[in-house]
């Protein structure tokens, strides 16, 4: 963290338009690279592969499949990230270095593990008329998937942001690079560009990680100590993870807003497409959220705790706790500001960037929904983000599982109300999950100085 904060610090402390136009493009960089690289890279597969295949339903199954891969895979492995997470960030800070590497590997094992033989299961029941390949294929892009987020996470808990950017840029290139030349094989040359891809990108970060983090040994699962972890977080995680991904299950299992696309399979045609772009959009406020919090948030967060540790006047104790409550309050009112402009922004170009993409203009009504929708999901995830930072388990649990039921109940109804309400379960379901996780924090931060005292 001190050294993306210290860079960023120093970029904004020369007070011009320039250096702030910087800090922000680099923030947008950081904190939005990754996941826009994964989703712009899946969207132009499309337009990049289409002169070299004659059957362009191959490109849309590929498509299809990996948002599914990514879907399943997070949902599964949302149990583990905040948890191991958590857990390293504990054995950082009782110095003992030499679990980290090797727990990080064991739990990594025991995701990867449990994402094959799922894999393997689902596709030999459901696949087993697509042929051997393209059931290893599956099973190996699940597997790889089920590592990737787990690595990737931790990395980014200690804040390995700019590796995280390189390694993903060059895993999403060679896909497409080597597509080019294997889309000719059909749907199975696809799916092995992408694990080449996902191969490259998974053993960088790890290879990034062990590099960087020096053990004797291999494995450990010290993380199965019931002591040493939080189950809170497990279900957080998951439950987080599932709400994020519950309202695309509703549309794409339900026969009259989805197609078959491949067995079990199914897309909605209605509803993945503008659900793609609204997710594009909220890049901006994920810039703001990312440099509010590095820059600010996070230096008077160090000062009040660091203040209470050594000893400090109780008049300067409460003087810190003051501007690091404001800071939290601006964090999620800055990004809401932000967030805001660039919604309006994209609600005046949504033609111009519909036909980019070359995307049917009734899609728009839908788009402007779920560009409000994935707004206030960027609120929530800041607003989960300080309950995290302040280490308040329960009250993030309650808020995933409030995101988590909300949205689901919302969007099963929304879908049997008819097409007008489409994309309201989800927006809905964040105002709801907004209200409580809200209602949680302002409680702690009005007593946070009994709490800091009283509870620890």
């Amino acid at each position: 963290m001190a050294g993306i904060s210290f860079e960023l610090r120093k970029v904004l402390r020369e007070k011009t338009l320039i250096s702030i136009a910087k800090a922000f493009g680099y923030s947008t960089l950081l904190s939005s690279g990754p996941y826009l690289i994964s989703i712009i890279t899946i969207i132009l597969s499309y337009y990049l592969l289409s002169p070299f295949v004659t059957d362009k339903k191959i490109i849309i199954q590929f498509q299809v499949i990996i948002t599914y891969l990514v879907a399943f895979s997070l949902i599964l492995t949302g149990s583990s990230q905040l948890m191991i997470t958590r857990f390293i960030a504990d054995r950082i800070f009782e110095k003992k270095y030499n679990l980290i590497l090797p727990n990080l590997a064991g739990n990594i094992v025991l995701n990867m593990g449990l994402g094959f033989i799922t894999s393997l299961l689902f596709s030999l029941i459901f696949f087993k008329n697509q042929g051997a390949l393209f059931i290893l294929l599956f099973t190996f892009n699940f597997t790889i998937f089920c590592g990737l987020w787990i690595i990737n996470i931790v990395l980014t808990s200690l804040k390995s942001y700019k590796f995280i950017l390189f390694s993903f840029v060059l895993g999403y290139l060679a896909f497409l690079v080597v597509s080019i030349f294997l889309v000719r094989f059909g749907l199975n040359g696809l799916l092995f560009s992408f694990f080449i891809g996902q191969a490259l990108l998974f053993f960088m970060l790890f290879g990034y990680m062990v590099k960087n983090h020096y053990s004797d040994e291999l494995f450990r699962f010290d993380f199965f100590n019931r002591d040493l972890i939080y189950i809170s977080l497990i279900f957080s995680g998951f439950l987080y993870n599932l709400g994020v991904w519950i309202d695309k299950f509703v549309f794409w299992f339900t026969p009259f807003t989805s197609v078959e696309v491949l067995g079990p399979i199914r897309a909605s045609l209605v509803y993945d497409i503008p659900m793609f772009i609204a997710y594009i959009s909220i890049a901006p406020g994920m810039a703001v959220f990312f440099l509010k919090l590095e820059v600010e948030f996070a230096e008077y967060y160090d000062k009040y705790y660091k203040a209470v540790r050594e000893g400090a006047t109780l008049q300067k104790i409460y003087e810190y706790g003051d501007d690091m409550i404001l800071s939290a309050r601006n964090v999620i009112l800055d990004t809401m500001r932000i967030q805001g402009i660039a919604f309006i922004i994209f609600i005046l170009f949504d033609v111009y960037l519909l036909k980019l993409f070359k995307i049917s203009l009734l899609y728009i009504p839908l788009l402007h929904v779920l560009m409000l929708g994935t707004y206030l999901q960027l609120i929530f995830m800041a607003v989960l983000a300080i309950l995290n930072y302040f280490d308040r388990r329960i009250e993030a649990l309650i808020s995933s599982a409030t995101f988590a039921i909300t949205n689901f109940a919302f969007s099963l109804l929304t879908v049997f109300l008819g097409p007008y309400y489409y994309g309201y379960g989800l927006v809905f379901s964040l105002l709801v999950s907004i209200l409580v996780s809200i209602i949680l924090l302002r409680r702690f931060l009005d007593e946070i100085h009994y709490n800091t005292f009283m509870l620890n």
